[in-house]
Parts: structure tokens; C-alpha cells; sequence
């Protein structure tokens, strides 16, 4: 856009509010970075409101969080908990979609009330529903092709004629040693979503913005290692070179950022937040390894799984496979389709080895999360619901208590809970009976049984260093907006009546969050109106019809990014 540039019309359709999203966003990146003067947008946008931690969802999942920011309402009464959701009376899941949020979505608020909202990028959506102003889906959505992508959907073509041929995802896989194709394509994409959201704000104007960008999340994924020398088997005389490179992307959101104060100038309140934090990982844990090792999940006793059993404690397969890429035959599992080809994986000590009619407990998901095997909601289920299943997670827990590092002998597991203690809602019964982090997130978890490891923990899948944290970022600046408060208690699930506020709009009395009004101007606080519970739920949308090359898009997507495990 430029500085100076003005949207099309905003003269008479000035948005009040932008709220931008900077997915997994950091103050232990960001303050050091501010204050060497290396994010001049930020610090203006800092200098001139006000600032703080703001806390996600107990589980710092991108859509369960970013579902939660558009309902001011906790995973239990939206229904988002993960990248997938459990299918009813499977053990099968089925990715995130739009028809999995159930409680009263940001867009309704704002078209109820007569105001236009644009919406871009935010992860879990897809496919994008009819609403006044824009939306367009993300992460997990297939490509831009496919029905449903945006609404309006011939917003595709005119993008495609103005800024280019669409896409919405990195197309290159990191892999140490070829960093700069990695990095170079994640700026690339970060240039093209800029110059979108650019023509969108310019020529289809709203009262409203949410923008959200994935690449300071995928960024810190893959080369948190490049600035921490204490990461283990970091290389000072490689790893080195690479050490500005998620500063690069910060550097594009903040002049994206720039972009817009341009354009909008002071008569808009701007949100500058993060889903979740971001921190190194050092492993993962093998979690379903672990509750076999307890004997909470039983393996079927057949010859299939049995001589399964025997090739994965010998990584047979691996040691297989790294010899033909040593010597030059790796391309040939491209002569094999991608679906068949994760077909094989996938059923390798699957849960298709699980033995269901011993199995009291079991994993999957991102960080800790274990189901009980429950009778009547499971399909195999064998723990009666009641006293027998509170016993199995007592035990769980107090095993999970005193499971010690395998190296260090200190704790292994953190901030254990219950689901009830920390959900609530219609949706609960889909949360997992246990939760968990490893070590503060320091470790993911894995749903695979890794027989080849030396212990319950191994190294890092798809070569992430770096994760998910509990605290992110917010900072609110404009005319609603007090200067030099410091932001403090403040929970994601406070973001939807937060905006509300700020439009002028009533805010829900019946919300998990309340509007952050420590930060408000004087006026602006005595402005807010709450109104009594008009949050309600939504049927949403049916779930996606998506084809075989479409599902293994996103499962290819997800799983390069550590998200499935």
C-alpha cells in the first residue's frame, strides 16, 4: 500500500477497529527487538497505548486459541480443541473446519449490528460463510481452487488478475540445510499476503479487520534453534548465519503494520496480538509408549502387529529408508501417490495395533492430552463411566506426577489437569480426561508408539525447534485507547468483547472474557454496554466435502509443521 496511500472510500467507511494477529508472537523476541529500534511500527503502536502478556487457551493450540478469540468463549463451550476433532463412535478424527465452532462467531456481532467486517487467514477456517464484507479461510483449507475458499468466492480471481495467482500456504518443506528455500518462500508468501491484504483494505473497505498472519509462528517453528547457542547440538559455525531470520519475518509483519497506521491513521483502534507464545523445543515424548509401558494400552497379539512390533524396535524401516536416500533412490517413493504413500505410514503401529478390549487410556494430540477409553463414548470403550473412570485418571495423573526425565531425573510433567478443572461447557465431553505440558513445553508429544527410541522421549519430528508457549502478546492503540498502561491478567477469551467495546457495540454478559478496560480511555470505559446473555450457540456449517489429494494437502501441511504428530 505504501505510506500515504488511502483506502478506497475510507473517507466514508473508516474502519474503527484493526485487529491483527501475529500468530505466536513472543515478548522474548519482541521487547529486545523494540528496543534496538528493529520493529519501529510496534514501538510507535506501543509508545502511544498500551501493552501486556495476554494468555491463551490451557491448551496453546492455534485453533482451539483463535476460536476462542473470536467467541470470547472457552474450547468447551466452542468446541474447537485441536487440529481435528474425535469423530462420533471412531477413533478416527477429521480436521478442523468452520462447522466445528459452535458458539456465536466475531463476524455475526458486527454484521448484526450493520457493520462490515473483513476477515483473513485465520487458521481453522474453512470453509469461508457468507457474511457482509470478506473472508478468507486458512490453513487448513485446501488450496484456493476448491468451493468455499472466500466469500465473496470471486474474490479469488480478482486478487489472481490484480496481485497475482493466489496461495495461502509455504510450498517448501524445511529442512536443515536447505534453510534458505525454506525461508526465502515464507517471505514470499508473507509479500503476497501483504500486497492482498493491501488491495483488500483499498477496495473492498470494512468497518472491521481481523488479519491474521501464520509466518512468525511457522518461523519460530523451524529456526529457534539458529538464535539460541544453548540448543542442543546447535552449530556456531552453521547455525549462525541464520540467526536474523525470524527477525525477517517480524520485520515484514511490522511493516505491514506500518502499512496500515499509514493508511488509517488516528482514528482507528488497532490490536496488535498473538494466539499463544512461542519457545524452544527440545524432543518430543512418545506418550502411548508410555501408558504401554503402564500398562494403560494394550497392542493386539497377531502376526501382524507382532512382526510390526519387532520392525519398529529395530527401526528396520528408518534404517531402510536412510540407506536408499543415501544412495540416491529416496525419489523413488514419489512414484507412489501421496495418499497411498501416508496410507502406509499412518497404519505402521497404528492405532489399528491397539488392542481396545484391554486399552484403558490413550493418547493423541498436540502437547498432553489422554483419553480415557470410556465405555458408551468410545467405541470399543471398557472403563464404565463414574467411579472407574475417575479412578483410571487418578491414576493417570499420579503416575504422570511422579514420572521423572529419563536423563535428568527431574519432573517431567507439568501443570497437570483434569479437563473439568479447566473447561467448561456443552462441549466438554470432546476434551481429553487429561492435560497436560511436558517439562512447560520445553517437549511436544508425539501419537506415535517410537519403539526405536532409547526412551519415552526423542527428537524433535519434522526437525522443529521451537513451539508453543501459554503467554503472547497484545497492544492496543487509538482514540479508545489510554497511553502507558501496562496490560495485565489478560486471557485471549477477553479479545471478542474487547473489539465489541471498542465498536461501540454491547458486550455479552454471558462471555468467558470481559473487555480490557485497564487500558481504555476514561470515555471509552464509561462507554461500554453489557447486555444480558446474547451469545448464542451456532449449528454451524456441515463438515467440508474434501477428496482424497485435498485431505492429504492439509494432512501434508499440518504434519511438516509438527501440528499432527
Amino acid at each position: 500500500m505504501g505510506t500515504g496511500s488511502t483506502p478506497k472510500g475510507v473517507q466514508e467507511t473508516a474502519p474503527k477497529l484493526i485487529v491483527l494477529g501475529w500468530d505466536a508472537a513472543t515478548w522474548d523476541l519482541l521487547s529486545p527487538w523494540v528496543a534496538e529500534g528493529k520493529l519501529p511500527n510496534l514501538a510507535k503502536l506501543m509508545q502511544s497505548g498500551s501493552y501486556g502478556s495476554i494468555r491463551s487457551t490451557s491448551l496453546p493450540v492455534s485453533p482451539a486459541a483463535w476460536s476462542t478469540i473470536i467467541t470470547g468463549q472457552n474450547p468447551a463451550k466452542h468446541g474447537v480443541f485441536d487440529w481435528f476433532a474425535r469423530k462420533e463412535g471412531s477413533y478416527d478424527v477429521e480436521y478442523v473446519h468452520t462447522g466445528q465452532i459452535k458458539a456465536k462467531p466475531v463476524w455475526s456481532y458486527f454484521n448484526e449490528a450493520g457493520k462490515r467486517i473483513g476477515v483473513f487467514n485465520l487458521p481453522m477456517l474453512y470453509p469461508a460463510v457468507p457474511l457482509d464484507g470478506f473472508m478468507f479461510s486458512g490453513l487448513a483449507a485446501p488450496d484456493a481452487a476448491s468451493s468455499g475458499f472466500a466469500y465473496p468466492a470471486e474474490l479469488i480471481q480478482e486478487l489472481e488478475e490484480n496481485v497475482g495467482p493466489f496461495w495461502h500456504a509455504e510450498t517448501e518443506v524445511y529442512k536443515y540445510g536447505r534453510e534458505d528455500a525454506y525461508l526465502e518462500n515464507v517471505l514470499e508468501l508473507l509479500d503476497y499476503q501483504k500486497r492482498v491484504v493491501d488491495y483488500l483494505v483499498r477496495e473492498h473497505p470494512c468497518d472491521v479487520y481481523l488479519l491474521v498472519f501464520m509466518q512468525t509462528d511457522h518461523v519460530q517453528h523451524k529456526f529457534w534453534r539458529y538464535i539460541d547457542p544453548m540448543y542442543p547440538e546447535y552449530d556456531s559455525g552453521y547455525d549462525a548465519q541464520f540467526q536474523d531470520a525470524i527477525l525477517q519475518v517480524y520485520q515484514g509483519v511490522d511493516e505491514q503494520l506500518g502499512d496500515l497506521l499509514a493508511a488509517f491513521g488516528d482514528d482507528t483502534n488497532f490490536v496488535v496480538l498473538s494466539d499463544h507464545g512461542g519457545g524452544p523445543v527440545h524432543g518430543i515424548m512418545y506418550i502411548n509408549r508410555w501408558l504401554h509401558e503402564i500398562g494403560m494400552l494394550h497392542l493386539r497379539d497377531d502376526i501382524s502387529t507382532r512382526a510390526k512390533f519387532w520392525l519398529a524396535k529395530r527401526d528396520l524401516i528408518g534404517k531402510a529408508y536412510r540407506i536408499v536416500s543415501k544412495i540416491g533412490l529416496g525419489k523413488v517413493a514419489n512414484l507412489v501417490s501421496k495418499p497411498a504413500r501416508n496410507k502406509v505410514l499412518n497404519s505402521f503401529m497404528s492405532f489399528d495395533d491397539i488392542d481396545w478390549t484391554r486399552t484403558k487410556a490413550y493418547a493423541r494430540g498436540a502437547f498432553g492430552q489422554i483419553y480415557v477409553n470410556q465405555k458408551g463414548r468410545e467405541p470399543s470403550g471398557i472403563v464404565e463411566p463414574g467411579t472407574a473412570y475417575e479412578q483410571v485418571v487418578t491414576q493417570l495423573i499420579a503416575a504422570l506426577e511422579k514420572l521423572p526425565h529419563p536423563k535428568t531425573g527431574e519432573p517431567l510433567i507439568t501443570d497437570i489437569y483434569r479437563k473439568s478443572e479447566i473447561f467448561n461447557g456443552p462441549y466438554l465431553e470432546n476434551a481429553a480426561d487429561v492435560i497436560f505440558s511436558i517439562q512447560n513445553y520445553l517437549f511436544q508429544s508425539s501419537v506415535k508408539m517410537g519403539l526405536d527410541s532409547e526412551s519415552i522421549l526423542g527428537k524433535s519430528e519434522y526437525e522443529d525447534s521451537g513451539s508453543h508457549r501459554a503467554d503472547g502478546i497484545v497492544v492496543m492503540s487509538g482514540p479508545g485507547i489510554a497511553e502507558g498502561v501496562s496490560i495485565s491478567d489478560a486471557s485471549i477469551a477477553d479479545i471478542l468483547p474487547t473489539m465489541l467495546a471498542l465498536a461501540g457495540l454491547p458486550v455479552p454478559d454471558d462471555l468467558d472474557g470481559l473487555p480490557l478496560s485497564q487500558a481504555f480511555t476514561e470515555s471509552q470505559k464509561h462507554a461500554i454496554k453489557f447486555v444480558s446473555g446474547s451469545s448464542d450457540s451456532l449449528d454451524g456449517t456441515t463438515t467440508p466435502n474434501l477428496d482424497d489429494s485435498e485431505l492429504t494437502e492439509i494432512e501434508d501441511r499440518l504434519r511438516s509443521l509438527g501440528y499432527l504428530g
